[in-house]
């Protein structure tokens, strides 16, 4: 029987799934909203001193979206298992790290504003650590993200959409004070459409969860009571 000290870690693997899959979301966001500024910035005049170095907002944007993007099959992997996942993880935050850590940097230096970058910044970096702290002798024989994620999977999955969902849902709150309106109307529609989807879903994987944990109690005690 496997001993206390090497269960794994559910709570906390479930944790690090969420705060990837909310890692992954803002990376997405950000690399989608900094094309304001890599793209459109001589319209906006708050964002005059950055038509020079449009180039590198850019590049900026590519990087990102790519990293946003490949995170999303490593957080699935995270939930799965899989043999680099955990490798695979930290190789996605190193680089949104990166490159929102330049973007944050290049804005407060040229505009003398670093948001919404340093917000996405200071979560990636959180994440990254973390990440980082899971690899302590005391946690990593308990923590195998090789293996499937069982008996977690669903509360993990849910909690992320549903952390996921409420931050698309509300892009005028934490995006409104620093993009301008017309970039969040463009963009409100696949919001809305995907913050609702990634909610409900995130709700029905919890109420699966429960309804399947409550029905297996129940046939546990059935046959308690027939013996």
């Amino acid at each position: 029987m496997m001993s206390e000290s090497k269960k794994p870690l559910k709570l906390l693997r479930g944790v690090a799934v969420a705060l990837m899959s909310l890692t992954v979301f803002f990376t997405l966001v950000g690399g989608a909203g900094t094309t304001c500024a890599a793209f459109g910035a001589e319209k906006f005049e708050s964002m005059a001193a950055l038509v020079p170095y449009k180039w590198l907002y850019q590049v900026l944007v590519v990087l990102s979206l790519a990293a946003g993007i490949w995170g999303i099959p490593v957080t699935v992997a995270l939930v799965r298992g899989g043999r680099h996942a955990y490798r695979d993880a930290l190789l996605v935050l190193l680089a949104g790290a990166v490159t929102s850590g330049i973007q944050m940097t290049a804005s407060q230096l040229l505009r003398g504003d670093s948001a919404p970058a340093n917000v996405r910044f200071y979560i990636t970096a959180f994440t990254l650590v973390v990440f980082l702290l899971l690899r302590l002798p005391s946690i990593r024989d308990r923590l195998d993200f090789s293996q499937p994620f069982r008996g977690g999977k669903s509360s993990a999955g849910g909690a992320a959409l549903v952390l996921c969902g409420i931050l698309a849902l509300t892009p005028s709150v934490w995006a409104g004070p620093t993009h301008p309106q017309a970039w969040i109307d463009v963009l409100r529609m696949p919001l809305m459409l995907g913050g609702g989807a990634s909610l409900l879903g995130g709700v029905g994987l919890w109420l699966s969860e429960f309804l399947l944990s409550r029905n297996a109690q129940q046939r546990t005690s059935t046959v308690q009571n027939t013996i």
